[in-house]
């Protein structure tokens, strides 16, 4: 047998070798700077604000106008409830409120009535003071007449009967007087009264206002399984409505991919619908924790700590949110699978 020698061939080979083992470093390095600069997930999902449909008083549904999956927009009826026992108490509360008007004027006209009364007392009370005076000064010029005898004793008596009289009748015109200002009074409790009745009438006009249920945005109608006749209950919820005016995916990214994300990067989404058409959009928020099922904390007991091998490390993931631009609607359904490219793709060339 002939033996063939590769001694002058092993250069080349070793020069081949070489070759691929620095293209295959190269090509790791530059898809793991591609993972990092450019992070992607395709475990994400296409996702919209929810709106539960409800009224904040109840009573019984008379008028149901949407059906499951349908489209509505922003001020459409969506459904009404018998509006007849909250009408009525719109009326009484009307009554009410004229009822308390009527006590407030009739207590304006009695405390004026009372005002003028307590201002002819005035009036006597000034008028019994000035004659008790009257009195005190005749009674004081009769004194030393009488006690040498130039005028008689009893015209002297009849000067002080004169002044005691005079003196009831000031105490008496005084407290006419106290009486009569404490009478006046004042409207505080019936202006208070007709306040109360008019918050009274505004509270039932707003609970009659919640009788008809509209939409308060563009969206779809989800998750409706009653029919008209069911009496409802305040702030039941009767189906969910989807809003459509906002769109977004969240992707679920490794903690070791976060620090190129920033707020506002475009980001290139894919939606299970449809893998063929990209999605633009732009990161709106990061999430700032998750729970994590390694570290639970038990009330009052001792903190529980899992075994683990110390050399293995499980990357956590933290939700981005990421705010889709306006797209075909038939692409955005609430909870559809999605894929996610950060900083890349082709919605962001």
């Amino acid at each position: 047998m002939k033996r063939i020698h590769l001694s002058g061939k092993k250069p080349i080979g070793i020069l081949i070798a070489a070759c691929c083992i620095t293209g295959a470093i190269a090509m790791g390095a530059y898809v793991n700077y591609q993972t990092s600069a450019y992070p992607s997930s395709d475990n994400g999902s296409i996702d919209a604000e929810l709106v539960h449909m409800a009224s904040t008083v109840g009573g019984r549904l008379i008028d149901l106008r949407v059906h499951v999956n349908q489209s509505v927009h922003r001020g459409d009826i969506l459904y009404r409830l018998d509006p007849v026992p909250y009408e009525l108490t719109v009326k009484q509360a009307e009554a009410n409120l004229a009822l308390a008007h009527a006590t407030v004027e009739n207590e304006r006209r009695l405390v004026t009535v009372r005002a003028g009364s307590a201002a002819i007392a005035e009036q006597q009370t000034i008028r019994a003071r000035t004659n008790r005076d009257l009195a005190a000064r005749t009674e004081s010029r009769l004194k030393p007449l009488a006690d040498h005898a130039y005028i008689p004793w009893q015209q002297y008596d009849q000067a002080k009967t004169a002044l005691h009289n005079a003196s009831v009748s000031l105490s008496e015109a005084e407290q006419q007087q106290a009486s009569a200002q404490t009478a006046i009074g004042d409207l505080n409790s019936s202006l208070a009264a007709e306040q109360a009745s008019a918050v009274a009438l505004e509270h039932a006009r707003y609970a009659l206002s919640q009788t008809i249920v509209r939409a308060p945005t563009d969206g779809y109608v989800t998750s409706l399984t009653v029919q008209e006749g069911e009496v409802l209950a305040p702030s039941q919820v009767l189906f969910t409505l989807i809003a459509n005016d906002e769109w977004y995916a969240t992707a679920a990214l490794r903690e070791g991919t976060l620090g190129p994300v920033h707020i506002g990067d475009c980001a290139t989404v894919y939606s299970m619908l449809d893998r063929a058409t990209p999605l633009r959009g732009h990161v709106e928020s990061i999430g700032w924790g998750v729970l994590s099922g390694d570290s639970i904390g038990i009330s009052r007991s001792l903190p529980f700590v899992p075994r683990q091998m110390d050399w293995v490390h499980v990357a956590q993931r933290f939700p981005v949110r990421i705010r889709l631009d306006p797209a075909n609607p038939v692409l955005l359904r609430l909870g559809a699978t999605a894929s996610v490219q950060i900083r890349h793709g082709a919605a962001c060339h």
